[in-house]
C-alpha cells in the first residue's frame, strides 16, 4: 500500500512537471547574438563548452565541445579545441595518434571516427608528462586517454582508451599522478527522460563512482552511491574525493580512506567540479528541471547559473558567484585564473568571462 502511495504520488509530480513545461515552454526566448556587457564577457562560435581545464603555462584553456549525451539530448560528435587567454582567440585541437600506452590493451579507436568530449581532466603524471583523460559518448562509450605536448603550441597526442560501451555511462573523470582514474557512473545506458524526471521527486540512486587502475580493473565504490553523479574532482594531496550528485541537489567530499564524508554542500543541482587556488569550485544550475526542458532546440539556453567556492577542508561555503545577465548559456563550470572566472556550458555556442571581484 505505501510503495502504490508513493508510486502514485511520483507520477502525480511528474504529470504536474509535464504540465508546467508544456505552459512555459514556448515562454522562454532564444539567445541571438554575441554581446558581452559590464559583468560577462561572451566569447563565441563554440559548441557547448561543457567543461575546461587550463594548460600548464596558464596561457590557453582545453575546452570539451560537447556533442550530446542521451536521454536528456541526441547523442552527436563534438571535439575538443584551445582558447588563447590572451589573444581570446579559438584554435581547434591538433591530435595525432600514438600507441596505445595509457589505456587498455584491448581498445582501439580510428583516427577518422571524432570525438563525443564530455568531462576532462589534465594532470602532470609522476614521470613528468602531462595527461588528458576524456570522457567520449561518440561513437560508443569510452575513456580517452592524451598527451599534452608543447610544440611551438600545445597539441594533444592520443594515448589509448578503455572501452566502457555497456558497463558503464560515465559524466566526469579526475585523474591520479599515477594514471588511474575516478569516474561518474551516471546511470544505466537505459536510464529513461521520464525515470529522470521520477527522480527530481524520488532522489534515488541512479549510479556512483567508478576507480579505474591501470592493471585494467575496476572498482565500483559503493559508499559514493546517489542520485545522478555528475562533476568529480580528487584531492590527490589530502586523499580526498569531491562528487556532485545532480539530481540529489548536494555535493560531498569523501576521505578515500575512511570512505566518509568529512563535509556535503547542499545546493541545487551541482554539474562539474574543479580543484585550484586551494577551493574546490562547484557549478550549480540555479533553475527546476522543467525549465531546463524548456531550452528545446535552443543553441543557447539562457538559465540561471551560480559558482560556488568552497573549502577543501570543511566544505564550507567561502563565496558565491551569481549572475543578473542573460548572455549566456546555463553553467556547468567555473574556472578561476587571474581575477577571472571562466564559465563554460552544455547548452550555449560560447564561454563567458567573468571577474571575481563579482560576488554575492
Amino acid at each position: 500500500m505505501k510503495k502504490t502511495l508513493i508510486t502514485t504520488s511520483g507520477l502525480i509530480v511528474i504529470c504536474l512537471m509535464i504540465f508546467l513545461w508544456l505552459g512555459n515552454k514556448d515562454s522562454m526566448q532564444p539567445l541571438e547574438g554575441c554581446e558581452s556587457n559590464a559583468e560577462l564577457s561572451v566569447y563565441c562560435d563554440f559548441m557547448n563548452p561543457e567543461d575546461l581545464a587550463l594548460t600548464p603555462d596558464d596561457k590557453f584553456l582545453i575546452i570539451a565541445e560537447f556533442g550530446g549525451m542521451a536521454p536528456l539530448v541526441e547523442m552527436t560528435s563534438g571535439k575538443l579545441s584551445f582558447f588563447n587567454l590572451k589573444e581570446k582567440t579559438k584554435i581547434n585541437a591538433n591530435i595525432s595518434f600514438g600507441n596505445n600506452e595509457w589505456g587498455s590493451k584491448d581498445c582501439s579507436r580510428s583516427s577518422d571516427v571524432p570525438f563525443g568530449p564530455h568531462g576532462i581532466d589534465l594532470i602532470q603524471r609522476d614521470d613528468g608528462r602531462f595527461q588528458l583523460a576524456m570522457v567520449s559518448h561518440h561513437p560508443k562509450e569510452s575513456i580517452e586517454m592524451f598527451e599534452l605536448i608543447e610544440n611551438n603550441g600545445w597539441i594533444l597526442e592520443w594515448k589509448g582508451c578503455i572501452d566502457v560501451d555497456g558497463q558503464y555511462y560515465f559524466n566526469d573523470v579526475s585523474l591520479d599522478t599515477a594514471g588511474n582514474f575516478y569516474a561518474t557512473h551516471m546511470f544505466d545506458s537505459d536510464f529513461s527522460l521520464i525515470r529522470a524526471l521520477w527522480n527530481v521527486f524520488a532522489k534515488s540512486d541512479t549510479g556512483f563512482v567508478v576507480k579505474w587502475n591501470t592493471d585494467d580493473s575496476f572498482e565500483n565504490l559503493g559508499f559514493t552511491s546517489g542520485s545522478f553523479p555528475n562533476g568529480i574532482a580528487l584531492d590527490q594531496k589530502n586523499n580526498n574525493l569531491i562528487v556532485n550528485y545532480n539530481l540529489g541537489d548536494k555535493s560531498i567530499l569523501f576521505n578515500l580512506a575512511t570512505e566518509e564524508p568529512l563535509g556535503v554542500f547542499e545546493y541545487n543541482s551541482p554539474d562539474n567540479v574543479i580543484i585550484k587556488d586551494g577551493y574546490a569550485w562547484i557549478a550549480n544550475h540555479d533553475h527546476t528541471v522543467t525549465e531546463s526542458l524548456g531550452c528545446g532546440e535552443m543553441i543557447t539556453c539562457p538559465l540561471p547559473f551560480s559558482i560556488n567556492k568552497l573549502s577543501l577542508l570543511d566544505f564550507s561555503l567561502i563565496n558565491s558567484y551569481k549572475f543578473e545577465s542573460k548572455n549566456m548559456g546555463i553553467g556547468t563550470v567555473g574556472l578561476p585564473h587571474e581575477g577571472s572566472l571562466w564559465i563554460g556550458s552544455y547548452k550555449s555556442d560560447r564561454l563567458a568571462e567573468a571577474s571575481l571581484s563579482i560576488s554575492e
